[in-house]
């Protein structure tokens, strides 16, 4: 046998590399979802905007998971630009509810604090119907850009329509993502360095593995 065509010696099976690609691929979850929530925050500046550029994060993320695309940063800002006009008006829209809800409820926690024992019994009865209306808005919010990234070619109608169905099909599964994800929050209050990177990106990749699995809806 010549030295040209002689084998290599010591050359690592590639069963001895598995631990590597294993390790490697497990920094791509971290690494991508920083990428995604950096782009997403960027995007989210406007205030209006945070719907749609969650919209674009899932879209993103759902493009990793399912195809393989590793260019997760510039695939947000592109997915962006395919889907903000479909996803504006539900942005205004999500911050003007959300801001009504936040008034709402500091009103009537101040209301509740300086009534104590004697609360009118119109005030608890609308602190109780608060919490619920919260609770129903905030899934929604979380299972629109799920929808979003499950039809890509939906419009803004099919995606509200398609994400009440994704929560009523999995009313456990989305109760125990709303639980995690409040518990996401109060881990960013008190370390607010997260925010940047996994402000958005976690909540809505929690939002992608939990109701958007085993799908039936299309994926175009």
């Amino acid at each position: 046998m010549t030295a040209a065509t002689r084998l290599p010696r010591n050359r690592p099976a590639p069963a001895d590399r598995g631990w590597e690609h294993r390790l490697l691929a497990a920094m791509a979850y971290p690494a991508n979802l920083a990428f995604v929530g950096v782009a997403a925050l960027i995007l989210a500046l406007p205030v209006v905007t945070i719907l749609p550029a969650s919209v674009a994060a899932a879209r993103a993320l759902r493009l990793w998971l399912q195809d393989g695309e590793t260019a997760v940063f510039t695939a947000t800002f592109r997915e962006f630009g395919a889907t903000w006009r479909r996803t504006l008006p539900m942005g205004v829209g999500s911050v003007a509810v959300v801001l009504l809800l936040s008034v709402d409820s500091f009103f009537l926690g101040q209301q509740l604090s300086a009534a104590g024992a004697g609360a009118s019994p119109v005030a608890l009865v609308l602190a109780a119907a608060t919490v619920p209306v919260a609770l129903a808005v905030t899934l929604l919010l979380l299972a629109l850009p799920v929808a979003a990234a499950r039809s890509r070619e939906g419009t803004a109608r099919q995606w509200l329509v398609e994400a009440g169905y994704l929560i009523a099909r999995r009313p456990v599964q989305a109760l125990l993502l709303l639980a995690i994800v409040v518990i996401f929050f109060l881990t960013c209050y008190l370390l607010p360095t997260l925010v940047p990177f996994f402000g958005l990106s976690l909540p809505v990749y929690l939002a992608l593995v939990t109701l958007g699995r085993n799908t039936g809806g299309t994926s175009s």
